[in-house]
């Protein structure tokens, strides 16, 4: 639930959240407490736009891999990640893969995506299942006494993505079309909305591969209908991200990356991340940062002297950190990855379980 971390983009992903359960509340004069936007709302340096978004899940890492990188995607050599991302990533990919996925973002709040990647001539095809819920959560009164009934909200993305590499196998593109739904209900009432969103990515990838650059367009589409009639008039969230990883010529078990990402209703975001391979082929270890131009804005007056007490982190994302495994297994191409993702407040960290299996 990137480029989950993340929550990366997430100061958007929040808010939006949380505006959603107010404006449900307001309008059914139910006094529930959606539990999931009363966790995500806390972030005082959000952006003005926060919260006017629909489907603000879609920017949320769902792949160890780019949480680790705390949401460093555009520029990874993703595989089958890639259609979580940078759909272009994909491209490369040289076997059918298979993905399945776990994020548990806060307390009981989790998601994953699954996922297939098949190899044809004219380039790669993967279809895939993107999911996010808040589980089922006690309706509390206005006297805050449990009244009964559940809460409970939950998001879809059914999409299908088409990539492939052009010039030489170096530079590969690709798009992704999702169509998004979303639930929400409380007590005996309910709302949904849906949509459809497209993706469009491209990476280069130089001779030797020390070098890989990266861009994507995400979210480009429209609410078809709304929880509200109002509703329709929320746009989806969506931005562009570009990146850049590069192996540096003295130390090659390293590859650096950066991306820098601005979806609607957020602040530009800047995330710095490594990997660095262990054991050739099999073990790696992976880290990342994300932050905002407001936090590096805020960062350049503490070192001239002049820093605010007062001021929070623009987003909740910190710290991000992970592991990767793989391995081959009778002709059979095995990749787990895990990643934990660390909060600005003090909510306990989300973790994330990808596998790859290559066939």
């Amino acid at each position: 639930m990137r480029k989950a971390g993340n929550l990366n983009h997430n100061v958007s992903t929040a808010n939006s959240a949380a505006e959603l359960v107010r404006g449900l509340l307001r309008r059914v004069f139910r006094p529930s407490l959606i539990i999931v936007a009363a966790l995500l709302s806390a972030a005082p340096a959000q952006h003005n736009d926060a919260g006017t978004t629909a489907f603000p899940f879609v920017n949320i890492n769902y792949d160890a891999r780019s949480t680790a990188m705390g949401g460093a995607s555009a520029a990874i050599q993703n595989g089958i990640y890639g259609v979580l991302s940078n759909p272009a990533a994909a491209g490369y990919t040289e076997r059918n893969q298979l993905l399945a996925g776990y994020r548990q973002t806060i307390m009981d709040i989790w998601g994953g995506p699954l996922g297939i990647a098949l190899v044809t001539t004219h380039g790669v095809v993967t279809p895939y299942l993107l999911m996010h819920t808040s589980g089922s959560f006690e309706e509390i009164g206005l006297d805050n006494l449990p009244t009964g009934h559940s809460a409970k909200s939950n998001y879809t993305a059914l999409g299908v993505s088409f990539a492939r590499t052009v010039f030489d196998n170096r530079t590969a593109v690709g798009a992704a079309v999702k169509a998004l739904y979303h639930y929400i209900g409380v007590g005996s009432e309910s709302y949904s909305a849906d949509g459809f969103a497209l993706d469009l990515g491209v990476q280069y990838r130089t001779p030797d591969n020390r070098l890989t650059c990266g861009a994507a367009l995400r979210n480009l589409g429209f609410v078809r209908s709304g929880y509200w009639n109002e509703w329709n008039e929320y746009e989806l969230p969506y931005g562009f991200e570009a990146g850049v990883s590069f192996v540096p010529k003295h130390i090659k078990n390293l590859r650096i990356a950066v991306d820098v990402n601005k979806y609607n209703g957020d602040f530009m975001n800047i995330e710095p991340a490594f990997e660095y391979t262990i054991i050739a082929k099999t073990l790696f270890l992976r880290g990342g940062y994300g932050f905002s131009s407001v936090d590096f804005q805020e960062a350049l007056k503490v070192f001239r002297g002049e820093r605010d007490d007062g001021y929070q982190k623009s987003g909740i994302n910190t710290f991000s950190l992970g592991l990767g495994v793989a391995g081959e297994m009778d002709n059979v191409d095995l990749a787990l990855d895990a990643a934990v993702q660390f909060y600005s407040d003090t909510y306990t960290p989300g973790v994330v379980v990808s596998l790859v299996v290559g066939f």
